[in-house]
This record gives C-alpha cells, sequence and structure tokens, in this order.
C-alpha cells in the first residue's frame, strides 16, 4: 500500500490507528519501522512522526531501544478513558445546551432517525460509526475551548478502540445506550443543560461497562 499525498505522517497514523482499532495490530505488537516503511512506501522519518501522533492518542507507546508497540488494554486503562472523557464531553454536552442556535443542531437532529435504523438492522459498526462523527461535529462546533476541543480529539481513536472490542462481542444491551443518546438529544434541544451533562456522564459508564465485559469475556476464552 502506498501513501502519498500532503500531512503524510497524519495519514500513515490514520490508517495505522485503524488497524489497531480494528485489531490486525493486535495489544503488544511491534511496529518495525523498516518494514512498515516497506510496506507503505514511505520514509522511516515520517514513519516516526506518525509513531509521535500515535503516542499522543495512546495507541501506541514508544519504548527506548526497543522501539513502538501497540498499547495494552487493562480494565484500568478503560475505566480512567472512560471517567475522563466523559467527564469532559459532559462539559460539551451543557455547553451545547445553553449555547446552540437554529442551524446548528438540525443536522445532528438527523442523525438520530440514521441511528435507529442502523440499530434496526443489526448494524452496530455503522451505529456507532455515526455516533462518533456526531461527537467530531459537535465538539467543533460547540467545545467553546481549544483545549477542551483537543482533548476530546486527542481521546476519540482510544475511544473507538475499545468500543470496536465491545462490538465484536455480545451487542444485546447496546438499545440501551440508543435510548440514553436519545434522551440526551432532547435534553440538548430542551436546553436542559444539567440533565444533558449527566446523560452523556450514564451513556459513558453504560459503554465502559460493556467494554469491560468484553474483555473479561476474552481473557477467559
Amino acid at each position: 500500500m502506498s501513501l502519498k499525498a500532503v500531512s503524510l505522517s497524519e495519514q500513515i497514523a490514520s490508517h495505522l490507528a485503524e488497524r489497531i482499532i480494528k485489531g490486525e495490530l493486535p495489544p503488544g505488537a511491534r511496529l518495525p519501522e523498516n518494514e512498515l516503511a516497506k510496506e507503505l512506501d514511505v520514509s522511516t522519518n515520517s514513519l516516526r512522526e506518525s509513531f509521535r501522533l500515535l503516542e499522543k492518542q495512546h495507541l501506541i507507546e514508544l519504548q527506548p531501544r526497543k522501539g513502538a508497540r501497540v498499547c495494552e488494554v487493562t480494565d484500568d486503562q478503560v475505566k480512567d478513558l472512560y471517567e475522563f472523557l466523559f467527564l469532559l464531553l459532559s462539559q460539551l454536552a451543557e455547553r451545547a445546551a445553553i449555547v446552540w442556535q437554529p442551524g446548528q443542531i438540525e443536522d445532528l437532529m438527523n442523525m438520530l432517525p440514521q441511528l435507529e435504523q442502523h440499530f434496526m438492522n443489526d448494524d452496530l459498526p455503522g451505529a456507532h460509526q455515526l455516533a462518533f462523527r456526531f461527537v467530531e461535529i459537535a465538539t467543533v462546533r460547540f467545545a467553546g475551548n481549544r483545549y477542551l476541543q483537543t482533548d476530546i480529539q486527542d481521546l476519540i481513536p482510544l475511544l473507538k478502540r475499545y468500543s470496536y472490542m465491545a462490538l465484536q462481542e455480545d451487542t444485546s444491551e447496546f438499545d440501551v445506550s440508543l435510548k440514553i443518546f436519545k434522551r440526551l438529544l432532547v435534553n440538548i434541544v430542551g436546553r436542559r443543560q444539567k440533565d444533558a451533562g449527566a446523560d452523556i456522564r450514564e451513556y459513558g459508564e453504560n459503554q465502559c461497562q460493556i467494554v469491560l465485559r468484553a474483555i473479561a469475556k476474552r481473557n477467559a476464552a
């Protein structure tokens, strides 16, 4: 595969992140520079820059004299991510409930029927992809703080990784997440900021438990 374009290191990072998220590069996997550079037809300098981006996203770790390896997944890491990221997202939801203006919320509301359709069709990967698109748009539109926006954006790839793991296991409880998500949108539109913040925290707690059960199931296999 050849990757040649502007912002090459970001494209490489995005490509490798997708492979990590989908488990093609499993926890603990080594990322040998020379082999990857040859596979992707890029320079080792561009690859190293992409490694720094992936490290910032907590997808890989860079070890002195050992190179890069995919981060392991532990219960504590999952709990820490969901606690911190959904605290940030609750702030985002509360702010969105306060500041949204006509023309800023309609396209997000229109995603709800699409999300429901994905669930009805048992297309959970499609549902999650749409939900992440919702978060990405809302973050840019309503964060109102460059540090809040950057922190959320940097952690989304790791959240995608954990969510993808959960999708490979029992998905019967995702309907609960959909109900919470629908309630969240209603509260944002109704400008009920505290309720919106509580909804997103509940959503995060529910998702966290699904991921933890998926990890336990994998470890027991």
